[in-house]
């Protein structure tokens, strides 16, 4: 458990002497003529300046000066540098799986093996992306194979460190493009006895929504329908559409229960047509739940921003979620307020505006905006 003092702690900092000896120390019990001295001297000033993943890259760079050049030598002792009885672990083993990344792309299964071993004790995530960009084909099916290893760590790697948009991670282009070549992997792991595993397969397939909601979507309503009482499926599926449910996705609303079918709009309304910069935008709808069951309601506001060239830039604006009895109809007020704001500029004349219920939009409206 992070204290408050650990979670203001800027992260850089984490990386320093104490983790230059740590390494130095676990790579001289395997590699005696690891000179430890010149690798600790300066080091203090030489991070001073540095971000965190600057600093990951120094020591790895510093590294490469001191350890064998054959890298098939260096390579396996820094995996017995964290093996059975070692003392790294956290962010003091990411210099090592950075080691690897650098300088191992020409030795591929070697490489893959050593990160193999560090993801048990720090994460490999970021320094496989190097073997995804160079040889997606051979890494992909090297990781196909780890869906199936023991480790719950190993399993995690081949969805994480496979993700397209990883945060901190060097973007894989080909993931992005054709993400059916990533989906195959979370295929195997998507029932996973591990809520660790099972989370980074929801946030792959969110980072998936951000360019090809169709396909999630597609994807999630297979994986329901194959196995629709499965609880650790439901929960991938409120996690993965989080991104969809935050644009009103129709069809991940839906699987999240909430159908625009449902719902008729029976009117929609402004109480004035024309108004003012600081003032609010009050829309009245009157909808009615068509089913015969209760029904969730999501109700947003879609406006069409004049911009300085005469076209119209879309701001979505959250508005209400509300429960419908069987046939019900009720009246929504909804406010949305266009005050002056540092990170958008509003220019007067005809603006636009429409509703969406349940990820569907109304006809627009049009109203003027004078500031």
């Amino acid at each position: 458990m992070f204290g408050y003092n650990d979670l203001m702690e800027p992260f850089k900092n984490k990386i320093n002497i104490d983790t230059a000896r740590q390494i130095s120390q676990n790579i001289k019990r395997h590699y005696p003529e690891f000179n430890d001295t010149l690798f600790h001297k300066n080091i203090n000033s030489e991070l001073t300046d540095l971000e965190l993943k600057d600093r990951i890259r120094f020591l790895a760079k510093k590294l490469h000066l001191f350890l064998p050049t054959d890298f098939k030598i260096s390579a396996k002792i820094l995996k017995k540098a964290v093996g059975d009885h070692s003392t790294l672990s956290g962010f003091n083993v990411w210099p090592l799986t950075e080691y690897i990344s650098n300088y191992g792309e020409d030795e591929l299964d070697l490489s893959l093996e050593v990160l193999k071993e560090m993801t048990k004790v720090f994460t490999s995530e970021f320094a496989v992306r190097a073997f995804f960009i160079k040889n997606p084909n051979r890494t992909l099916k090297i990781f196909k194979h780890w869906a199936q290893d023991e480790n719950e760590h190993v399993r995690r790697l081949v969805s994480e460190g496979s993700r397209p948009l990883l945060p901190w991670g060097q973007k894989i282009s080909e993931f992005v493009n054709s993400p059916k070549l990533t989906i195959e992997l979370l295929e195997l792991l998507k029932n996973d006895e591990s809520l660790y595993v099972r989370k980074s397969v929801a946030n792959h397939l969110n980072d998936h929504s951000k360019n090809h909601p169709d396909l999630v979507v597609k994807t999630l309503q297979s994986w329901k329908k194959s196995d629709p009482k499965n609880k650790n499926i439901e929960w991938i599926i409120r996690h993965a559409s989080r991104t969809l449910v935050k644009k009103a996705h129709p069809k991940a609303l839906e699987l999240h229960g909430v159908s625009s079918k449902k719902i008729n709009v029976l009117s929609l309304k402004l109480k004035k047509n024309q108004i003012k910069i600081n003032e609010s935008l009050e829309i009245s709808v009157t909808i009615q739940n068509k089913s015969k069951a209760k029904s969730l309601v999501i109700l947003d506001v879609d406006l069409h921003l004049l911009k300085a060239n005469n076209s119209h830039n879309i701001k979505c604006f959250k508005g209400k979620k509300v429960s419908l009895d069987a046939e019900e109809k009720i009246l929504v007020i909804l406010k949305v307020p266009l005050k002056k704001v540092t990170t958008r500029t509003y220019y007067s004349g005809v603006q636009y505006l429409s509703c969406k219920i349940n990820g569907i939009s109304t006809p627009k409206k049009s109203f003027k905006l004078d500031c």
